[in-house]
């Protein structure tokens, strides 16, 4: 919303997916 965009819930979920997959190889990296 803060971007004037909405995302559907499952994009939203994918998105959150991703970065904590970001997170974790950025953490173990």
């Amino acid at each position: 919303e803060e971007f004037g965009i909405e995302i559907p819930d499952d994009a939203a979920e994918n998105i959150q997916s991703f970065g904590d997959a970001v997170k974790f190889i950025s953490e173990a990296a």
